[in-house]
């Protein structure tokens, strides 16, 4: 019984290589606008914009909107950008912040 188990998984064992050095040749094979982007983007990775933290954002926000403003609430992410609202002598305004650095 544990022959007639153990042949099978051998062979199955022993395949293994054979598959993922056949797709190794796939994947070298490809190379069309999808697989030229990807290494476009590679190269120039001082091009890539990071996000920044909600945190950050509020920070930043914060400081902007100058002394004696308090922080009201927020509106999120929106368009890349995020919003802030303060109140200043009764006043509500908004500030944004770029979600990029």
């Amino acid at each position: 019984m544990k022959r007639m188990l153990a042949l099978p998984l051998a062979a199955l064992i022993a395949a293994a290589p054979l598959g993922a050095a056949a797709q190794d040749r796939g994947d070298r094979e490809d190379r069309g606008p999808r697989r030229e982007r990807s290494e476009q983007q590679q190269q120039r990775p001082d091009r890539e914009r990071q996000q920044i933290s909600y945190s950050e954002a509020a920070s930043i926000a914060r400081s902007q909107a100058g002394a004696g403003a308090r922080f009201v609430g927020s509106q999120g992410m929106q368009g890349g950008r995020y919003v802030f609202a303060f109140e200043r002598d009764g006043r509500v305004f908004n500030v944004s912040v770029s979600a990029y650095r």
